[in-house]
């Protein structure tokens, strides 16, 4: 009789350092809505809360290797639904072209400051940069 064996699942690491949280707690952010109720239910008890695999057991009465599966399955989806959608890569980009964008509007508004010392007429230049700086 041959015996069958399992193939190892590939099992993420941990999550150790304050990075590790705050990347798992902004995932969360983007993709609760796509967990199940029990999913987010443990990962804001023990990202949010900050309780331990064996406090969160207690309270929800179930074995901490429950806790620990039911996390591991959580924040492994949330990095496939990152991996596919790029929700949070989109939101980083975006705000990266914000603070590009405000720092151009600073060097237009220098130079629209400079040339109205100078006797310039910029008052529509002026109210255009104040809109631009209302969006950005």
């Amino acid at each position: 009789m041959a015996s069958r064996t399992m193939p190892l699942h590939k099992i993420p690491p941990r999550v150790r350092t304050l990075d590790d949280r705050t990347a798992v707690i902004g995932l969360f952010d983007a993709y609760a809505g796509l967990l199940t109720a029990r999913q987010q239910l443990l990962v804001r008890m023990y990202y949010h809360e900050d309780l331990s695999l064996g406090e969160i057991a207690g309270r929800l009465r179930v074995s901490r290797q429950a806790v620990f599966d039911g996390l591991r399955r959580a924040t492994t989806e949330m990095r496939h639904l990152e991996a596919r959608l790029r929700v949070l890569a989109g939101h980083r980009r975006n705000g990266r072209s914000r603070t590009t964008a405000a720092v151009r509007l600073d060097a237009v508004e220098h130079e629209a400051a400079r040339l109205a010392a100078a006797g310039a007429d910029t008052a529509p230049l002026l109210r255009a940069l104040r809109a631009l700086r209302e969006i950005v």
